[in-house]
């Protein structure tokens, strides 16, 4: 368990690399749905090595906002329920690909995604117009709209779906996040206060 924790973003890149190998050699029998879970799954990977990896410093950023160091909290915590969610985000959505409303929830976080990184620009008061995992949530958020394009030109999703994905994206999201915060050994009122401390 404790190699998993350490290594978890590779075994995540790995799952990944292995989906995909799959998935090539079987593209043509592939529904539209799982072809687009793949796709997000590639840049989900490569947005995680952006954050953590090359150049990294996401966790760091977000850390110093927060006013806490490296020291304080258990990071590997941290990025494992990151790996988890992205595992079940995209794995249920390519199992059950006859529920396009599964798929919309990782549209919505790709969104999100490329909102949240931009803004983080002005928000952590950086001096380049770069945060850690900006260039990938960007292609994310460039996927999202190609999926959107693709499941409405194919008719395989209706609205109705997209509102279905982002309640459960929002829910899904916040769930995660309170994780993350109570392996900082703080509630997420006080992490709340902690931010408007520091602004």
């Amino acid at each position: 368990m404790a190699l998993i924790k350490k290594y978890n973003t590779y075994i995540f890149i790995a799952l990944v690399l292995v989906l995909t190998i799959i998935d090539v050699i079987n593209w043509a029998e592939l529904s539209l749905v799982r072809k687009l879970v793949n796709i997000f799954a590639v840049l989900a990977a490569m947005h995680e090595i952006e954050e953590k990896i090359w150049p990294g410093g996401f966790y760091e950023l977000m850390l110093k906002k927060f006013g806490l160091t490296t020291g304080e909290v258990d990071l590997e915590r941290g990025t494992l329920i990151v790996s988890i969610y992205w595992i079940i985000l995209l794995g249920s959505a390519y199992l059950f690909d006859e529920y396009p409303f599964l798929l919309a929830i990782t549209i919505t976080l790709s969104f999100f995604e490329a909102i949240i990184h931009t803004v983080g620009i002005k928000l952590h008061h950086l001096k380049k117009p770069y945060t850690p995992g900006l260039v990938t949530a960007v292609c994310l958020a460039i996927a999202g709209i190609y999926a959107v394009y693709r499941l409405n030109t194919e008719g395989i999703i209706v609205s109705i779906d997209y509102i279905k994905g982002a309640v459960l994206w929002i829910l899904s999201f916040v769930c995660m996040d309170v994780l993350i915060i109570s392996g900082f050994g703080k509630k997420p009122s006080e992490i709340i206060a902690m931010i408007k401390r520091k602004e």
